[in-house]
């Protein structure tokens, strides 16, 4: 039988760069939020089984309607437990306590994907499930186009990286749950911070292997992204 995954989607974060006021994940587009487009497409893998979203106290409400609706639609009721839980100060507070909601059930995988990229290729993910059953942890990611400076706190390039060694990350980043949960662990005693769940799992010197994502994987940050998504949902929904 093939293992069973937990999905974290930290969805208590405003998004102020978007400059809607109000936050992001909740923009409609077409008929349906963001948050509602992600959960849709994320329920397209059978793999899926425990659906946990953070959230703030202010929306834990209307994320849970949300997600409940997206639940019924995809006609997965029954097979998809649902989990609105409190989410934190920081993004790793927020994945944590959703880590905390899976910790001891059935799931074996967990992924952890932003709320507001809703349009990632579903057979990498696929894919990124299976290297992380065998390897314990695997990410979408992108090579870089472009090359890629390193730059001080005055402006100043410090470092030219080798192009072809940089890659960028992308989510849904996917591990064996015991490796996540004992990365966080790890974290939390050495004081170690990261913007990504990928970093923790190399601060305890796990193996972290990638999966090419695609360049249409975007994250939603600014409102001249909000047309390529609606176009991409369009095509792709």
């Amino acid at each position: 039988m093939n293992p069973q995954a937990g999905v974290i989607i930290p969805s208590a974060g405003r998004g102020s760069r978007m400059d809607s006021g109000q936050p992001k994940q909740l923009l409609q587009i077409g008929t349906m939020t963001i948050l509602g487009h992600t959960i849709t497409r994320i329920l397209r893998l059978e793999a899926v089984r425990h659906l946990v979203i953070p959230s703030s106290a202010d929306m834990a409400d209307t994320v849970h309607e949300i997600a409940a609706q997206c639940i019924e639609t995809a006609r997965r009721t029954g097979q998809v437990m649902l989990d609105v839980v409190p989410g934190g100060k920081e993004r790793m507070d927020s994945v944590y306590n959703g880590l905390q909601a899976l910790e001891g059930s059935e799931t074996e995988l967990v992924m952890v994907h932003d709320a507001v990229r809703p349009c990632f290729p579903l057979d990498a993910v696929g894919e990124a499930l299976r290297v992380a059953a065998s390897d314990g942890a695997a990410i979408l990611a992108i090579p870089a186009r472009d090359t890629v400076k390193l730059v001080d706190e005055s402006g100043r390039i410090t470092d030219t990286p080798d192009r072809r060694n940089v890659w960028l990350a992308q989510t849904p980043q996917a591990f064996r749950i015991e490796v996540l949960l004992n990365a966080y662990k790890k974290a939390a005693g050495t004081g170690f911070v990261a913007t990504d769940d990928a970093s923790l799992a190399e601060h305890a010197a796990y193996t972290v292997r990638v999966v090419k994502g695609s360049q249409e994987n975007i994250k939603i940050t600014y409102p001249s992204d909000l047309f390529f998504a609606e176009q991409w949902l369009k095509h792709n929904s």
